[in-house]
C-alpha cells in the first residue's frame, strides 16, 4: 500500500510549521544590509613634481662668549670668571663710613640726625672719685672709675669735663701706687697754667697707658 503524506492545517488555516516538512532545519533569512560597504581606495599616480615647501629660517647662532679670565696666583691658577672683573663702584656719600663713626665696635651717637664722630686716639685714665684721700700711708682702696678720653684733649678741658671749676685753684693731681695700700703724690696741674694748655699726649698719657704701660691715676685737686 502506498504511503501518503498528510498535512494538517492550523486553526488559522495555514499549514503547520510554515509549510516546512518536519525534520527540516529552519534558519531565518539574513536581514537586508542597512548601509552600503565603503568603496575601495583609488590610487592615482602623477608625473608632476611636488610643490615647493617654504621652511622657516635656521635659528640665530648663540653669541660668542669671551675666553675665560684667569688670575695668576703664587701657587696655582684660579679661574675668576668668564669675563674680566667689573670695576669697583665709586664710593657714595650714603655708604661712606668715616673711621670716627664707631668706637670699640659701638656706633657713634646721633642728635637730631647729626652724627657725632669719635676722635681717633684714646687713652684710659683711672679717675679717683674720693674727695679726700690720705697719701703716703696705708689706706683703703679708693673708689675709682676707668674712663676713656681722647688724647688730643687738653688738661684744662679734662679738668672741666671731670667737674672741676674754671678756677686757678683747682686742677688735677697724679698719684702713684706704692703697694700695701700706699699712694704717693705726683705732678699737679692747675687750671689756667701753661701745663693745662698741653694735651694728654703731650704729658705722656697715651694709648698704651693702662695696657702695656702703667695706668694713670688722677684725682681732682684743690690748692691750699
Amino acid at each position: 500500500m502506498t504511503e501518503s503524506t498528510q498535512y494538517f492545517r492550523t486553526m488559522s488555516g495555514d499549514p503547520p510549521n510554515g509549510g516546512v516538512p518536519p525534520g527540516t532545519a529552519f534558519y531565518p533569512a539574513a536581514p537586508p544590509p542597512t548601509m552600503a560597504p565603503p568603496p575601495y581606495p583609488v590610487y592615482q599616480f602623477s608625473t608632476q613634481p611636488d610643490p615647493c615647501m617654504f621652511l622657516p629660517p635656521p635659528p640665530a647662532a648663540p653669541p660668542v662668549q669671551p675666553p675665560p679670565y684667569y688670575q695668576d696666583c703664587p701657587y696655582h691658577v684660579e679661574l675668576i670668571s668668564a669675563s674680566p672683573p667689573p670695576a669697583p663702584p665709586a664710593p657714595s656719600a650714603a655708604t661712606w663710613s668715616p673711621p670716627g663713626a664707631s668706637l670699640l665696635g659701638l656706633p657713634a651717637p646721633s642728635f637730631d640726625g647729626i652724627e657725632y664722630l669719635y676722635p681717633q686716639d684714646h687713652t684710659v685714665l683711672h679717675i679717683i672719685m674720693d674727695k679726700f684721700m690720705t697719701l703716703n700711708q696705708a689706706t683703703r682702696l679708693p673708689k675709682w672709675k676707668p674712663q676713656l678720653f681722647a688724647t688730643g684733649l687738653t688738661i684744662g678741658e679734662l679738668i672741666r669735663t671731670l667737674g672741676g671749676p674754671d678756677d686757678a685753684r683747682y686742677g688735677l693731681m697724679e698719684v702713684h701706687e706704692q703697694g700695701d695700700g700706699r699712694w704717693a703724690a705726683g705732678q699737679v696741674i692747675l687750671q689756667g697754667s701753661e701745663q693745662a694748655k698741653k694735651t694728654l699726649r703731650d704729658v705722656g698719657w697715651i694709648e698704651t697707658r693702662g695696657f702695656s704701660a702703667k695706668p694713670v691715676w688722677l684725682k681732682i685737686h684743690e690748692a691750699e
